[in-house]
């Protein structure tokens, strides 16, 4: 996105308020969702995966999306950014310590072995919802 206009802005904004995201990619061409650790850096998405799902090689080079929210907070405001765009796997940049945080312990009871991709978004659509019920109420015994 090349420079961004106001709502793609807004939409990377979004995302770089949040830690965590869901990368979703034709696997076996199948649609596939998978949890991803994100960053923004730039008008560009950079992701951390695990290696041992073996996801990255089916989005090297591939149209892909991802999908970032505040769901889980105890607001009456909520929003969903997603961005559509091309994946590539990259080296680890020599800062993903620093701008990623450190490495989850396991994931599927395996060592988190990780793995960076770029996404370089396309398109990039924000949803905002209003008025609704706060995390407490929802789940009050």
């Amino acid at each position: 996105m090349e420079r961004c206009p106001p709502q793609e802005r807004r939409a990377l904004e979004l995302v770089a308020a949040v830690r965590y995201g869901r990368l979703a990619l034709s696997r076996h061409a199948m649609p596939y969702i998978a949890v991803a650790r994100h960053v923004v850096v730039d008008d560009h998405v950079l992701i951390r995966v695990h290696r041992g799902w073996d996801i990255h090689g089916a989005c090297d080079g591939s149209v892909v999306g991802y999908q970032a929210d505040n769901l889980n907070t105890a607001t009456d405001s909520i929003w969903a950014v997603h961005l559509t765009g091309t994946a590539r796997v990259i080296p680890a940049p020599d800062s993903a310590d620093e701008i990623f945080g450190p490495l989850p312990s396991f994931v599927d009871e395996e060592a988190f072995d990780p793995v960076h991709l770029r996404i370089d978004p396309q398109f990039a659509d924000v949803q905002f919802v209003k008025g609704v019920a706060g995390w407490p109420e929802l789940h009050a015994a």
